[in-house]
């Protein structure tokens, strides 16, 4: 699977997805609108959440809607029996409003039926903290934790790319620090430094140094 800029692990339109809007409803108002389960709309979320805290806190789950009209959102519901929760989305689409997993279970999310084509993209994302000096620990939690994820998916995992390490944009170099005082270059690829922990030149790196402040953390193969 080709991964974009933002590790992009899955999309799909939300045209195909009518396939799957078998439910029509009506509002209080009257207006028509289409459901589709929540867990449809955010694949991996439940097996995300239903890692253990401290499995999951190297790295998240980012979705966003792309809507075919421009500057448009669709304006989305999650419905829980007579429960209705506005879902709140950020100016580039973002979905801030996640479901937890009652809602994924047994929740659905409401569009309305004239709402433009668009889909949904599933970033997944590293947690590192930038700087110019970032221990290695932390940036290892986040391949270990990802790691840990796709062991738990079962037959899903044939379907998730294997990331090993983790780059960092914004930089044109990097260096490797161990406790001896010794020092090694970052391999250098697409014009991205990256760490991957398990290389054998990198085991035993206790933190990692940078010209400047990364402007961005993410997965690599």
């Amino acid at each position: 699977m080709t991964l974009q800029s933002n590790a992009s692990l899955l999309g799909f339109s939300l045209a195909a997805l009518s396939l799957v809007f078998t439910a029509h409803a009506q509002t209080a108002s009257g207006e028509s609108v289409r459901q589709i389960p929540v867990k449809k709309l955010f694949p991996y979320y439940d097996l995300y959440l239903g890692l253990p805290p401290q499995d999951r806190d190297g790295f998240y789950l980012e979705y966003l809607i792309q809507s075919s009209a421009t500057n448009v959102r669709p304006r989305m519901v999650y419905a829980l029996g007579s429960v209705r929760t506005p879902i709140q989305i950020d100016s580039k689409g973002k979905i801030l409003t996640m479901p937890d997993m009652a809602m994924l279970r047994q929740g659905k999310v409401e569009v309305p039926a004239s709402a433009p084509s668009g889909r949904i993209v599933l970033n997944l994302e590293p947690v590192v903290p930038l700087s110019r000096t970032i221990p290695a620990n932390a940036v290892s939690n986040s391949v270990t934790d990802y790691a840990k994820a796709i062991g738990r998916a079962g037959p899903l995992a044939l379907a998730i790319p294997k990331l090993t390490g983790i780059g960092f944009k914004g930089v044109p170099a990097g260096q490797a620090v161990f406790a001896d005082g010794r020092k090694v270059s970052l391999p250098v690829e697409g014009g991205i430094p990256v760490f991957r922990p398990s290389q054998s030149t990198m085991r035993g790196a206790i933190s990692l140094e940078f010209p400047s402040v990364p402007s961005q953390a993410e997965f690599a193969r």
